[in-house]
């Protein structure tokens, strides 16, 4: 009878099979539970026949607008390596974002004034310039 090594986390299983040289794409995690106590293990798998319950997370995408079918919205457009989509079109961040796109060169300081004056939350407009200069890749103010 051969005995299998539990650990106390699932990244830990994980690492372990890491660490025997099985690529991570083979490895499963099992689950051991006895006594109220749940520990985890893991084995290697055929790639093509791996858990096929929850799809695997992949990273990299990046949204664009496009045409959408009857009954769906359509995914908001955010720069390339910007993590910020934009705001939807009608919400009151758009109308802030919309104001800097029609003047990028507008300081911390100037936004505020403009806020004040059109009755606009004086903080939030504050927050989204610099959510707007991070989606545009714009770290400092451009002289």
């Amino acid at each position: 009878m051969t005995t299998m090594t539990t650990y106390t986390r699932r990244e830990n299983a994980r690492r372990a099979g890491v660490a025997a040289g099985v690529p991570r794409e083979r490895i499963k995690i099992t689950v051991h539970k006895s006594d109220g106590e749940v520990r985890f293990g893991w084995k290697e798998v055929d790639p093509g026949t791996g858990d096929k319950r929850r799809p695997q997370r992949r990273g990299g995408a990046t949204a664009t607008t496009t045409a959408s079918a009857p009954g769906t919205r359509p995914t908001r457009q955010h720069s390339e390596g910007s993590p910020r989509k934009r705001p939807r079109a009608g919400g009151k961040c758009a109308v802030v974002w919309d104001y800097l796109d029609a003047n990028p060169m507008t300081t911390g300081k100037a936004l505020r004034e403009v806020a004040l004056a059109r009755g606009w939350n004086v903080n939030n407009a504050v927050c989204e310039l610099y959510a707007w200069r991070k989606f545009h890749g714009l770290t400092r103010k451009q002289n």
